[in-house]
């Protein structure tokens, strides 16, 4: 994760820019970075230019600039955060204190603020999508890092999962990406599959398989492990057809000793 952006500096203009002055600048970079025309790799300049847009989204809204503001008058950190607390009922002022905190070490008040500012029904990320969409996408990893570290396992996983598909989206953590489908992949199948019920397990593995591209072993495993859940259920039929699919990916899968038994399996 990466600490907070200047986006005075990606727009290259002073803090005390006009409004119009900003609107300039932001046409001239658009231009420079646009894929069509900039000498950059495609990705970079697509890149570029979200940030680009995510900065003028804020310094073009008096409210969200005047928040984004308070980190800049010569304050320390302590400063800082002080002037967001006194601008709380600021929503992106709230949303800033939120991703502050989580950056600089105090996860736990970070999870107590931000669940303060859930409505009665909802997630509460209507109030992350204030900020820019990077800022928003660390916000979702590091809640649920910090939720993981709870053993607070579902939270965990739906703020993983919120991040994954912005991602898809946005095209941020690109490399980390493989790192954050795999924490995904083991919350559902070392914390919640194991002590669901066979139903609730099958639909984890299943969910796994289908919005996620996993490797040919590691279906193979969830194919496995959701006809481990039929014979639970005692029906062999669906079990036996799950186990022959996780074969097919992997004839040599490990584990199978007990289940190949149970389903008279021989045909490998």
């Amino acid at each position: 994760m990466r600490s907070f952006k200047n986006y005075y500096r990606i727009l290259k203009v002073g803090r005390f820019a006009s409004r119009e002055a900003i609107r300039r600048s932001f046409r001239k970079l658009a231009k420079e970075y646009h894929p069509d025309t900039s000498s950059l790799h495609p990705e970079e300049a697509a890149l570029r230019i979200r940030i680009l847009l995510e900065a003028y989204r804020i310094l073009m809204d008096e409210g969200k600039r005047s928040a984004y503001n308070l980190r800049f008058p010569g304050r320390g950190r302590a400063g800082y955060r002080e002037a967001l607390l006194r601008r709380r009922d600021n929503p992106y002022a709230r949303a800033l204190l939120i991703l502050y905190d989580l950056l600089n070490g105090n996860a736990v008040r970070a999870i107590i603020n931000y669940e303060s500012s859930r409505p009665e029904k909802g997630n509460g990320e209507e109030l992350l999508e204030l900020l820019g969409f990077a800022d928003y996408l660390d916000c979702l990893f590091l809640l649920g890092e910090e939720y993981q570290n709870q053993s607070r396992f579902p939270e965990a996983v739906h703020h993983y999962e919120a991040a994954f598909r912005g991602d898809l989206k946005w095209n941020y953590f690109r490399r980390f990406r493989p790192e954050l489908q795999e924490r995904i992949r083991n919350i559902y199948c070392r914390q919640l599959a194991r002590k669901a019920a066979p139903e609730e397990a099958i639909s984890y593995y299943q969910h796994l398989l289908d919005d996620y591209r996993f490797p040919k072993p590691q279906r193979a495993y969830f194919y496995k492990k959701m006809a481990e859940s039929y014979c639970e259920l005692n029906d062999l039929k669906t079990a036996r057809s799950y186990l022959d699919k996780a074969f097919r990916l992997k004839i040599n899968l490990a584990g199978t000793k007990k289940i190949r038994q149970q389903l008279n399996y021989v045909s490998l």
